[in-house]
């Protein structure tokens, strides 16, 4: 059958979801409103331009640590509330790709960094059939700060595909990958 695993930013989607997401947890109350990352904005536009970078990942990591004590609810709460705003973004040529894809009986896979629970709803809103993506600890209901196995990005983004393609059944060389970004070369390549 086959599987295709598709990037999140600046691939399936024409941009980052950064900030539509960031924008969700501050209105949903997970994040005071009045609280501010230093430098957040030029963060995103280099990310916009650029794309993925090292300074970016480090803090995407270390966003786990950001989110400690967060209840999880909330978050996918949040990750409800920006699906039509992330699916505002969807690249124009992403919907006849992925269509083409399911036509040809793959499952369609959203392989990203995005911690999971915040993106979840927009794959299920699209059609995926799973989600390969960042996870967070969680005790209690709320994150603990730490990551629940490992970063999903460069060769963890290929750990991740691969325990999936392990656990599915789905041979990695009768597969398909998009991505925008050469971090995910290992996961290209393979």
């Amino acid at each position: 059958m086959g599987a295709v695993f598709v990037d999140l930013d600046r691939t399936l989607l024409g941009g980052p979801s950064g900030p539509v997401l960031d924008l969700a947890l501050r209105r949903r109350g997970v994040v005071p409103r009045d609280r501010t990352f230093p430098g957040a904005g030029i963060l995103y536009a280099l990310y916009e331009r650029l794309g993925e970078n090292l300074a970016a990942m480090a803090l995407a990591r270390a966003a786990a640590m950001v989110a400690g004590g967060w209840r999880q609810d909330e978050v996918r709460a949040a990750g409800e509330e920006a699906v039509a705003e992330l699916a505002a973004l969807v690249a124009p040529y992403a919907p006849a790709v992925l269509h083409a894809h399911r036509e040809a009986g793959h499952r369609l896979v959203l392989a990203t960094t995005t911690p999971e629970d915040m993106i979840t709803p927009l794959a299920k809103a699209l059609g995926f059939d799973d989600v390969v993506a960042t996870r967070y600890e969680v005790r209690d209901g709320c994150y603990t700060g730490r990551l629940d196995g490992g970063f999903v990005w460069g060769l963890g983004k290929l750990t991740a595909v691969k325990r999936w393609a392990a656990a599915a059944g789905e041979d990695l060389d009768a597969c398909h990958a998009y991505s925008d970004s050469v971090y995910d070369t290992p996961l290209l390549a393979s």
